[in-house]
C-alpha cells in the first residue's frame, strides 16, 4: 500500500488511542474490523507493534508519537535521563544501520524496541548497531588503526604497514584486537603527513584525505559499522618529554562522536 494511506491509518489509530472517551480498546477494534483489510501483513504487524509498545510504555518512556519526518523513528521519549528516539520492530534483522546513520550524529539517541511477533510483548530495548562490553556495558565501536611502517630486527624497512582492526570500548576506554591487516603503501597518518615537508597546510589537508580514503577502503573491507580511524602515537605530557603511548583518532564518524573517548592509553608495541 502507499505510504500516504499507511500514514493516514496510523494517524487515525493513534488519535483514537489518545482520546479518553475511546482509547486503545477502540483503536484495536477499528484495526481488526476496518483497517486490517486495507493493510498488507507487514504493515498490519508494524502498526500493531507500535500500538502495543505505545500502550505499555508511553508513561515509562514518556512517549509521543513521531510524525512522518523520515528519521526512521516511531516515537520520541526519554530513556534513562536522556531524550531518545524509538523505532519499534518485531525483527531486528530488518534494521539497516545505513538508514539511521545520517541522523545519529545529532539530536536524541536512537533505541530499537524489539517485540515478540506473536504476543507483542517487549523483548528488549536495544542500542542501535553496536554490541555492549561484557565488563562495563559500554559500546564496542569498530575502529581501524593505521600503524607505522614495519622494520625487521636489523632496523631495515619491510616496505609495508600493519592496520589493526579493533573494538574500542566507550566505557572501559580500552580496546580488543579483532584482526591485523598488512598492506604495502598504506601509510600511517603521521608518515603521510611527513611526505609534504614543511608545507603545513598542504600536509594537513593531504593527511585528512588519506585518512578518509583509508576509512572508505576498510569500510568496504570490513563492514558499514566501521566508525573511526586511529593512529598509534607517543603523547608528550611533561615538560621534559615524559608522556605515554596511546591510540588517538584522526577520524570519527559523527554517528558515534558523542561516545568515543579522546584516546586509548596503550603500550609501545601493539
Amino acid at each position: 500500500m502507499s505510504a500516504e494511506n499507511y500514514n493516514k491509518i496510523r494517524r487515525i489509530l493513534f488519535s483514537t488511542a489518545n482520546k479518553p472517551n475511546k482509547g486503545f480498546s477502540v483503536a484495536y477494534e477499528w484495526m481488526e474490523s476496518t483497517y486490517c483489510k486495507q493493510l498488507d501483513l507487514k504493515s498490519y504487524y508494524g502498526l500493531m507493534t507500535e500500538l502495543k509498545f505505545y500502550e505499555c510504555y508511553k508513561n515509562e518512556f514518556y512517549l509521543t508519537v513521531a510524525g512522518d519526518t523520515g528519521e526512521h523513528a516511531d516515537f520520541a521519549g526519554i530513556f534513562g535521563s536522556q531524550p531518545a528516539r524509538f523505532d519499534v520492530t518485531t525483527n531486528i534483522n530488518f534494521k539497516n544501520f545505513l538508514d539511521y546513520e545520517p541522523y545519529m550524529g545529532s539530536g536524541p539517541i536512537y533505541k530499537v524496541a524489539l517485540l515478540d511477533q506473536g504476543s507483542f510483548d517487549v523483548i528488549d530495548v536495544l542500542d542501535l548497531a553496536f554490541p555492549r562490553c561484557n565488563c562495563c556495558g559500554g559500546y564496542l565501536i569498530p575502529t581501524i588503526v593505521l600503524l607505522d611502517q614495519n622494520y625487521n630486527r636489523h632496523g631495515e624497512s619491510q616496505w609495508n604497514n600493519d592496520q589493526l582492526l579493533i573494538d574500542v570500548c566507550t566505557g572501559c576506554e580500552e580496546y580488543t584486537e579483532n584482526h591485523r591487516y598488512i598492506h604495502s603503501g598504506l601509510f600511517s597518518a603521521s608518515e603521510y603527513y611527513d611526505f609534504f615537508g614543511g608545507d603545513v597546510d598542504l600536509a594537513e589537508k593531504a593527511k585528512e584525505q588519506h585518512v578518509i580514503s583509508a576509512y572508505k577502503y576498510f569500510r568496504r573491507q570490513h563492514s558499514d559499522y566501521l566508525m573511526a580511524v586511529g593512529s598509534h602515537n607517543y603523547i608528550v605530557t611533561m615538560p621534559k618529554g615524559g608522556g605515554h603511548w596511546a591510540i588517538n583518532f584522526n577520524f570519527v564518524n559523527s554517528a558515534v562522536s558523542r561516545e568515543m573517548p579522546i584516546e586509548i592509553v596503550c603500550s609501545h608495541e601493539i
